[in-house]
């Protein structure tokens, strides 16, 4: 295997980008897998012990969405660029997923805020909450679903496209920039 450098080249994705990235996906569909087995099967026990993890894991993921968009600030020049007729299309599409995985976990803090709940992921207290406010908690609270259905639309599509545009269709070489060369 080839040595693969820590930042991005117009070439490839670096480590970072790529443990950011695969990270960031693995969670996002635990939380997304969670809220799914919640509207399938209701509340037993093991959907109970995924749920449980919603809030911590919510939080890391807001902490690593940061470090990843901050790392793509920073790597900016030396990325990748999107090529093509759909390169506008592409770039909006990630922007649009950056926005709403930073979007959603703020939703879900201001909610459990509104809600008048203390939160302390990982045991760390970050605040106390406030006196309940219902109907502003209820709002927030749809918007956080709404986005996050949304949020797993786009990344199907994300996947898709590279999957199915870029690795099959188009076979560009996109694919493998952040997920490494395929093996022979």
């Amino acid at each position: 295997m080839a040595f693969l450098p820590v930042k991005d080249t117009p070439d490839r994705y670096g480590r970072i980008s790529r443990w950011l990235h695969w990270g960031i996906g693995a969670l996002l569909l635990w939380q997304l897998g969670g809220m799914a087995a919640k509207i399938l099967w209701g509340h037993p026990q093991w959907v109970q012990a995924w749920l449980s993890t919603h809030q911590p894991l919510g939080t890391l993921l807001m902490g690593l969405i940061v470090l990843r968009a901050l790392w793509a600030l920073f790597n900016l020049r030396h990325r990748p660029a999107h090529v093509g007729k759909l390169a506008k299309i592409a770039t909006f599409s990630h922007l649009l997923l950056y926005l709403l995985m930073l979007g959603i976990p703020a939703l879900g803090l201001y909610m459990t805020w509104l809600g008048g709940q203390p939160f302390a992921p990982f045991g760390i207290p970050l605040f106390d909450g406030q006196s309940a406010q219902g109907a502003r908690m209820m709002l927030a609270r749809q918007w956080h679903v709404w986005l996050g259905w949304a949020l797993l639309a786009l990344i199907v599509g994300h996947a898709g496209m590279a999957l199915l545009w870029h690795g099959l269709i188009r076979r560009d070489g996109t694919l493998s920039r952040i997920a490494g060369p395929r093996r022979r």
